[in-house]
């Protein structure tokens, strides 16, 4: 991304982990704020980590946080909240009545500062606002775990179904261990149920499959699934039978097969048509920004750029430039179709199903009956 970019919008229009973890990766630097129930919470990032957050909630302050921890008592609460002044904070208060040491105090603010962020990534209605530009961290109490950890511990705690199920997708859908282990995974302090699940996928299995064989509950298992997919441990695979092209369509022909589906549903949409696909493009931009980089047509007019995808592609082996291109390809299928289908009706989207099944080639990559 940019120094000085701002981006904003809609809550519901984005999955702050995928967001948080495109951040982490680019080493980004910047601000995220995020305004919901009517009040505003920030992170501070800097280098693509977390290392300070604020909240205007009243429930996120630092007293309020000690007590729930039971770190203070409610006597020390009240008695340390009428002390507070301009200039005079309550975590110094603490230490000057000896209720706190010093090293009790600061792990303490780190403890609310984890609090907060996982409070943000449970967020999934209101407002939000990234500016990435340099800040200072000069009177920051901040902390030094890297983001894949936050979001680990963060994303556990979070029971939004229809997010995780976004994200990983359906039964039938087929997973793999990434290749090779992100740098951080030694970090990680995953359970023993966790580890089974990472070593059932040294081959693709479907979650179906995973479901079966995994010692966790069943939404217990959509979840670090989830978690898995969005730290960059797991990978979709592309199947070279069903959902994916026949090998015999050329690679012109394969955009051009989609680039058809995506008008039908740029003209479906009506005036809203720009609106979505700009949507679904922001979101898939952060996984794919060396293929849609340029690609403003997908959202002026529905359609994918045929010659600039071919040159982006031009490096990729030549035995796998079909399969990575059925992969990218039904991901902005994907990203989509789960926009569209909040402003469509029905029969439109029952129109959008007919032509895609009466069309092979598509049926086959898009899993259509």
């Amino acid at each position: 991304m940019t120094d000085g970019l701002i981006l904003e919008g809609d809550l519901q229009d984005i999955f702050l982990p995928t967001l948080l973890m495109s951040l982490y990766k680019d080493k980004e630097t910047g601000i995220l704020s995020i305004d919901a129930y009517g009040f505003t919470k920030t992170m501070y990032i800097k280098e693509g980590n977390v290392v300070f957050a604020t909240s205007k909630c009243p429930d996120d302050r630092l007293g309020e946080s000690l007590l729930r921890r039971g770190k203070i008592t409610i006597k020390d609460y009240v008695l340390t909240s009428k002390q507070i002044r301009v200039g005079r904070r309550l975590g110094e208060i603490l230490v000057d009545m000896g209720i706190l040491t010093s090293e009790e105090m600061i792990l303490g603010v780190k403890d609310q500062l984890i609090e907060i962020i996982d409070s943000m990534l449970g967020v999934t209605k209101g407002h939000y606002l990234l500016e990435l530009t340099e800040f200072s961290n000069e009177d920051m109490i901040t902390l030094s775990i890297d983001m894949p950890n936050l979001l680990y511990q963060g994303m556990k705690k979070m029971k939004s179904w229809r997010i995780m199920y976004s994200t990983v997708g359906p039964l039938e859908t087929k997973l793999r261990k990434a290749g090779e282990m992100p740098s951080f995974f030694s970090s990680l302090e995953l359970s023993p149920d966790e580890e089974h699940i990472l070593s059932l996928l040294s081959a693709p299995l479907s979650v179906d499959s995973l479901l079966e064989a995994s010692y966790l509950p069943q939404f217990d298992t959509y979840n670090i699934l989830w978690i898995f997919i969005t730290l960059g441990l797991l990978n979709k695979e592309v199947s070279s039978k069903k959902g994916s092209l026949p090998k015999q369509v050329s690679f012109e022909e394969i955009i051009d097969e989609f680039n058809d589906v995506f008008s039908l549903y740029f003209y479906k949409l009506g005036k809203k048509n720009e609106e979505v696909f700009k949507k679904s493009f922001e979101l898939l931009k952060m996984t794919y920004p060396e293929y849609l980089e340029g690609q403003t047509g997908f959202y002026e007019y529905g359609r994918l750029d045929p010659d600039d995808l071919t040159i982006k592609f031009r490096n990729i082996e030549p035995q796998n430039r079909i399969d990575v291109l059925n992969s990218f390809l039904m991901e902005v299928y994907y990203g989509l179709n789960f926009f569209a289908h909040k402003e469509l009706e029905n029969n439109s989207l029952s129109e959008i199903e007919e032509y895609i099944k009466n069309h092979s080639a598509l049926a086959a990559a898009l899993g259509s009956k």
